[in-house]
């Protein structure tokens, strides 16, 4: 790598060539790269914030590319023209924003179930369970976008209150379906 990561500035510019076959080690460094916040603005050439780029992880990237007989640079940029910036800064946020769009989509799918269920009075255990691992599952990838949300996107205030709205509907209907497995009566104490 010239230019190791963990220099100063602004910008990690990162390119690589992989083994067109087998896409393994490309399409792991797609994944690592995003997972991190990178922009692509070429193939097998992006951008990330400096403040994202781990350098455990951008190790694994390395590993994977040269273990494959692949190659890597990696480049410090203190700053682009402020038009520029600008637009950099736009796209990057357009991709938080359809990843928050998506935790939305989700989150409503969640309301959604919890809805059909209560409408065809099923409560139980087994539903609550299944509801509240997708709501867990949810909440660490709202922080995980929220890692590598590093400009401050809109769409997170959206994602939060429908989690949050999720999080409130599971609520009631756990409290629905223990009552309903209790006889609504609370279970006296040992």
């Amino acid at each position: 790598m010239s230019d190791e990561p963990g220099h100063s500035g602004e910008w990690v510019l990162i390119t690589y060539r992989a083994p067109r076959q087998p896409s393994t080690a490309r399409v792991s460094a797609w994944r690592r790269l995003h997972r991190l916040g990178a922009l692509y603005v070429g193939p097998s050439t992006c951008l990330l914030p400096a403040a994202l780029a781990d350098q455990k992880a951008l190790a694994e990237v390395t590993g994977g590319i040269t273990g494959a007989g692949g190659s890597i640079d990696t480049f410090g940029i203190e700053a682009f023209a402020d038009q520029a910036q600008q637009a950099l800064v736009a796209r990057f946020n357009a991709e938080r924003d359809a990843e928050y769009a998506e935790v939305v989509e989700r989150a409503e799918a969640v309301v959604a179930e919890l809805d059909r269920e209560s409408g065809r009075g099923k409560f139980t255990f087994a539903e609550v369970d299944e509801n509240d691992a997708e709501l867990a599952k949810l909440r660490r990838w709202m922080e995980a976008i929220g890692g590598r949300d590093h400009h401050g996107a809109a769409g997170r205030s959206r994602a939060e209150a429908a989690i949050e709205e999720a999080g409130r509907r599971l609520r009631v209907f756990t409290k629905r379906s223990a009552d309903a497995c209790t006889g609504g009566q609370a279970e006296a104490a040992p």
